[in-house]
């Protein structure tokens, strides 16, 4: 199940997978809203897992040896320090069971809190309540994520994607990044007119010693303010990237800028539930044309079936027509049991942006309906009305 808005991320570091397992299982039923537990028998992966997800806690089953105790701890300390850690123990005088004086030591290393095996749904509930209020006061503001996706191609999701970044980047210069994941076949740089020198396979291949400033120095800056982190020019070694990276990557980029906007390969891959596992907002994007309605009913019924929350879709559709026999807005909505969050009207003006490397979203036209409508939905990401941008000339679109 995809982790919703208020569920619990948990580590549970366990010497065997069964007993991991089981303290998973007890986690998941102690709470109205299941955690989403990552469980491992190995230290690296759980370093791995605690630098890429960011638990809110770490449950640690000790070993009753205290060097070995106090390695995985401080091993974990070191990549999140303000993931609370829980020791998990059989209790002294039990196989595997820690004495007070190792707790004590413990606690000095820097673990909050103990639970003895097997622990208390009461116990678990006291812990969740006491992680959720933590985690809220004193965890550093993550930037913002959003995504557009479509298991369609042809429908401008990275057209929208681009605008939206550029519009972002307009107010916010320097502080938002733009990452082109359609692997396959990215466009973005050649809509930004762009020849990047690095991309995201270089993220990928430098992905052990990725932090918030490599990020940057792999990003291309881009006239409009905005950072783009382009898709791999070699599609077969595209393939390479997996989920593990693309999330580590994703959250560093939260830490980096106040706005992270991902285009997306327009086929539902690992990749792609990866992003959607991040994202404050995931836009899927359609235009309307049965065909493409329809696809987006499947695409929203796999989301259905993913549990993925409705609070975190948008409804975005694009090039809109008034021709006899198109689906209207209200067609529309029915048809995906979901209301339309924004039109974007078909104009010209975005063909030709396109085509020329120069975003539309660059040049503010007064009076045009597709500046209007771009600009409501920019707004809609910024969850502020934006201001014009100070290059304005008089015109319409021609429809």
């Amino acid at each position: 199940m995809i982790e919703s808005l208020s569920a619990i991320k948990l580590l549970v570091f366990a010497r065997n997978e069964a007993t991991g397992q089981g303290i998973a299982d007890a986690c998941r039923g102690a709470d109205e809203v299941a955690p989403q537990c990552f469980v491992t028998t190995d230290l690296t992966r759980a370093v791995d897992i605690s630098r890429d997800r960011e638990p809110q806690a770490a449950l640690i089953e000790l070993t009753g040896d205290v060097e070995t105790d106090r390695q995985s701890i401080r091993e974990l300390r070191a990549v999140t320090p303000e993931t609370v850690l829980v020791g998990v123990h059989a209790g002294e005088g039990d196989p595997g069971g820690v004495s007070l004086a190792m707790i004590v030591q413990l606690v000095r290393e820097g673990v909050a809190d103990f639970l003895r095996l097997p622990i208390p749904q009461r116990e678990l509930r006291q812990l969740f309540d006491r992680l959720r209020p933590r985690g809220q006061s004193t965890r550093r503001q993550l930037g913002r994520c959003i995504a557009f996706m479509s298991n369609k191609g042809g429908v401008g999701k990275s057209t929208l994607a681009v605008n939206t970044a550029v519009s972002l980047a307009s107010r916010y210069p320097n502080e938002v990044l733009l990452i082109d994941a359609s692997l396959q076949m990215g466009v973005c740089a050649a809509m930004l007119n762009l020849e990047p020198k690095t991309t995201l396979l270089d993220a990928f291949q430098q992905r052990q010693r990725l932090d918030e400033t490599l990020i940057r120095q792999l990003s291309i800056p881009h006239e409009s303010g905005l950072l783009l982190l382009a898709a791999p020019m070699d599609p077969v070694a595209a393939a390479d990237i997996d989920d593990q990276s693309m999330t580590r990557l994703l959250n560093l980029s939260r830490r980096t800028f106040r706005y992270v906007v991902v285009d997306t390969f327009p086929l539902f891959d690992q990749i792609v539930m990866t992003v959607l596992d991040i994202v404050s907002r995931a836009y899927v994007v359609l235009d309307n044309v049965v065909p493409t309605v329809l696809s987006a009913v499947q695409l929203l019924k796999l989301l259905d079936d993913l549990q993925y929350p409705h609070e975190r879709i948008g409804i975005v559709v694009n090039r809109f027509q008034r021709i006899t026999g198109n689906p209207s807005i209200e067609d529309i909505g029915r048809a995906l049991r979901l209301p339309v969050d924004s039109v974007i009207p078909y104009s010209r003006r975005a063909i030709v942006a396109a085509n020329s490397g120069r975003p539309f979203s660059s040049d503010f036209v007064r009076f045009s309906k597709l500046h209007r409508a771009m600009a409501d939905l920019v707004a809609s990401v910024d969850q502020v009305s934006l201001e014009s941008p100070a290059v304005e000339t008089s015109g319409a679109d021609n429809e």
